[in-house]
């Protein structure tokens, strides 16, 4: 299994709203991708305005297949739903190995 480890910093104030579109818009379209197997949401203890998402898959390999227009096309619409863009703070690959 690998994890798809990314960072975005949202203010409290806008955390609900991210989660939700977030939710109806990446979620929603990484789940029909071959291999998806799951998403969490989690917010930093130490810097609550840091959010993680932990995204499950299958292989690199599957993770790797989604299209780049379809990621764009999907960053659009999330920017759209949430109103401004969530830039991305860091990107890990991290692979199960336990």
């Amino acid at each position: 299994m690998i994890i798809e480890h990314l960072t975005v910093a949202i203010p409290a104030g806008t955390q609900a709203a991210f989660i939700a579109h977030d939710a109806a818009v990446w979620t929603a379209t990484l789940s029909r991708q071959p291999g998806f197997i799951g998403k969490e949401t989690w917010a930093e203890a130490s810097d609550p305005t840091r959010i993680h998402l932990i995204i499950r898959w299958e292989t690199r390999a599957q993770w790797k297949s989604i299209s780049p227009d379809l990621l764009a096309a999907t960053d659009r619409r999330m920017e759209a739903a949430f109103g401004h863009p969530v830039p991305v703070l860091s990107c890990a690959d991290c692979e199960v190995i336990g």
